[in-house]
Formats: C-alpha cells, structure tokens, sequence
C-alpha cells in the first residue's frame, strides 16, 4: 500500500475495517479530482504526521473546478474515526 493511502488506524497498527478502504475512496477521489495526493509528504514522516492529524487542504485553487458535492462525498469519507 502507498504510504499516502493509509488510513488513520493503518499507521496506528488499530483494526481495519470498511471504514479503511472508505479513506481509501477518499484519497482516490481526492487524486482524481485534483491530480494531487492529499497527505503527500516531503517523506514519508510527514505524510503519516500529515495522515495522524488530518492535514488536508480543500482550496479554492485545488477545487476550482470541482463540484461542492464532490468536495462533501471526499469529506465523508476522509473521517479519522468513523462512528
């Protein structure tokens, strides 16, 4: 797995479930949308730092021309502890 399409509770060592491949979703929809990977790092401690607390940015630049649909679908599933 790509370090930057690791779930929250992937890099805490915490059980997987749905909720995992749901982020995965995400960041692929965030990927596709923007061509850029949410959490990417310089390396590969920023990005689990960046992944840990959610450092994530949904710009006017980035999403210019994405729809605020697209934007709340990628939100949803971009949840560090879903319920």
């Amino acid at each position: 797995m790509e370090v930057q399409k690791a779930s929250p509770e992937v890099l805490s060592y915490e059980p997987i479930s749905m909720a995992t491949d749901m982020w995965s979703i995400g960041v692929l929809t965030y990927v596709m949308l923007t061509g850029i990977s949410p959490f990417l790092g310089d390396n590969k401690q920023e990005t689990f730092l960046n992944i840990s607390q959610m450092n994530l940015s949904f710009s006017e630049e980035e999403f210019d021309v994405v729809s605020e649909s697209a934007v709340d679908f990628i939100k949803t599933l971009l949840v560090k502890r879903p319920e």
